[in-house]
């Protein structure tokens, strides 16, 4: 076997060991969820759970400061571990130290200095306020030891091995979960579950860290060492401030639209567009952990150099992205609705354009994962004003659409200022400055191919449809998974043929697939 054909091997099979893990305790934590909610609900009380809740929010609100350090440093990570060059990949893991060491610092501070006012913030609740503070400062705990000792962490998803820290960290965190719904039934019981967050952190730290040393004893780090050399990698701090615009672009792109469907429709509009939200993105989520940890392989990819294979990697994992995107988008638009009549009642049905806004926004999610895989491969984050027009188009389509229709009008403000910054600013970006050469004749093509192939899933789908309808009645839940498989299947059936009869990267994708696992079978 080639070299190239060892390294092709190699990513794919971290990128299905990533994909595996994820889908493995998607699952698992979706379903200890469900019951865990309840069981702590019952034992714990409502204003407890709310506590941890709210105090929770707060520190991811903290947590807004990291935004860019880690993703800068795993960009710059990249280069080095594809060369094996041990004393830079030390050198940027040591100046990671120290920067998250100075954010650790800053977080325990402003942490501190907010628990000062919990005296006034929790007045009125009954849980008594030694119990607020310990169980803050726990969580406080369970968050600065990721910047203190942690940190190493970062090679890990570098080198695309993110199934390492993703099975050693969940596992951690469901043992923990059945641990606490065991000590919710003792007395004292937030006492004990306060605890057991504190020590499964600390078991999971100390894991990491053995594993981090085994995989690699050579890797020696030191925040001191990271302070002298910072100036030798200040692009690393500068690359970090243009990600963190990014990322806070993306957070107010996302976490305003309630605030403005509240304040220009209704807070009933805000309930039921949370209702339709809630269910696309538990679905969504399970296909997206198949494809966490692919940054990593692009990244590895990127630092090769061949741009013929980089194209080709790029068109394949585009497609089935499309793909993915269409399956679940048409899916979805046809079984929620069906859902909910059944879940909450038809009363909590929305009109028809909103759901195919919703659908729409969601088919833009789905595929602008790729084109931000690659575009942070690449490292190329000097559009800094891109994210933050992106900002102004959202809030001010939504003010000025918001007025005039209500959710609709909103809803179709933020996935106009997506389309734009994202699905044609994006890749005209990515092709200029990262793959040199022209996204008109390469990109937009084949864009208008994949909408062209959604459009006749959809009309054969919608045609199926109609005949689902006349022949099962929504009246239970039953029929509803009938239907909703039913059109899933259909969908499946429908865009796998499109896709591979109108689509090479499509079928060169599946052929890379099929490959390895004939070649993992021989092996085995």
């Amino acid at each position: 076997m080639t070299i190239k054909s060892l390294l092709m091997t190699s990513r794919i099979q971290k990128t299905i060991s990533n994909a595996r893990v994820n889908v493995l305790f998607y699952v698992l934590t979706a379903f200890l969820a469900f019951f865990s909610r309840k069981i702590f609900l019952d034992n714990l009380g409502t204003e407890f759970i709310g506590l941890s809740g709210t105090l929770g929010d707060i520190l991811n609100m903290m947590n807004i400061t990291e935004l860019g350090i880690g993703t800068a440093v795993g960009v710059t990570l990249y280069k080095p571990i594809f060369d094996n060059n041990r004393l830079v990949i030390e050198d940027i893991i040591s100046v990671f130290g120290y920067l998250y060491s100075k954010v650790g610092k800053l977080i325990a501070a402003v942490g501190i200095l907010i628990s000062l006012f919990f005296p006034i913030l929790f007045i009125d609740t009954d849980i008594s306020l030694g119990i607020v503070y310990l169980l803050f400062y726990a969580l406080l705990y369970s968050s600065l030891i990721g910047y203190f000792i942690n940190y190493r962490q970062i090679i890990l998803s570098a080198n695309q091995q993110q199934y390492v820290i993703t099975w050693r960290y969940n596992l951690a965190m469901l043992v923990k979960v059945i641990a606490q719904i065991g000590v919710s039934y003792l007395p004292y019981n937030y006492i004990w579950w306060i605890l057991l967050e504190v020590a499964m952190t600390t078991v999971y730290s100390i894991i990491l860290t053995r594993t981090i040393n085994r995989e690699f004893p050579w890797l020696k780090t030191s925040r001191a060492v990271g302070k002298a050399k910072f100036k030798e990698y200040k692009h690393v701090w500068v690359k970090a401030k243009q990600v963190f615009v990014f990322k806070v672009s993306y957070l107010i792109s996302t976490s305003t639209i309630n605030i403005f469907i509240g304040s220009f429709a209704s807070l009933t509009a805000v309930a039921l567009y949370g209702n339709y939200n809630l269910l696309m993105n538990k679905i969504t989520s399970f296909f997206d952990g198949i494809f966490t940890g692919m940054d990593a392989s692009v990244g590895n990819l990127v630092a090769e150099g061949n741009i013929t294979k980089i194209l080709k990697v790029f068109f394949e994992l585009l497609s089935i992205r499309f793909f993915i995107a269409t399956l679940c988008s048409i899916t979805l638009f046809f079984s929620v609705p069906r859902i909910i009549t059944v879940w909450l009642g038809s009363e909590y049905i929305m009109p028809i354009s909103v759901l195919v806004l919703i659908s729409l926004f969601l088919f833009l999610q789905e595929i602008r994962i790729t084109l931000d895989a690659f575009k942070g491969a690449y490292g190329i984050y000097n559009d800094v004003w891109a994210a933050i027009a992106e900002i102004i188009l959202c809030v001010l389509g939504a003010f000025i659409l918001g007025y005039l229709y209500k959710l609709q009008g909103i809803l179709f403000a933020y996935l106009m200022s997506g389309v734009l910054m994202k699905l044609i600013w994006k890749p005209y970006y990515l092709f200029k400055e990262g793959f040199r050469c022209s996204a008109l004749k390469l990109f937009f093509p084949k864009m208008l191919l994949y909408v062209v192939d959604v459009a006749v899933v959809f009309i054969g789908v919608y045609i199926f449809n109609s005949y689902i309808d006349r022949y099962l009645e929504i009246d239970t839940w039953t029929n509803v998974i009938v239907c909703c498989l039913t059109v899933g299947l259909i969908t499946l059936i429908l865009s796998s043929i499109l896709y591979w009869v109108s689509d090479r990267n499509f079928r060169g994708i599946i052929y890379h697939l099929l490959r390895y696992r004939l070649n993992k079978n021989n092996h085995d």
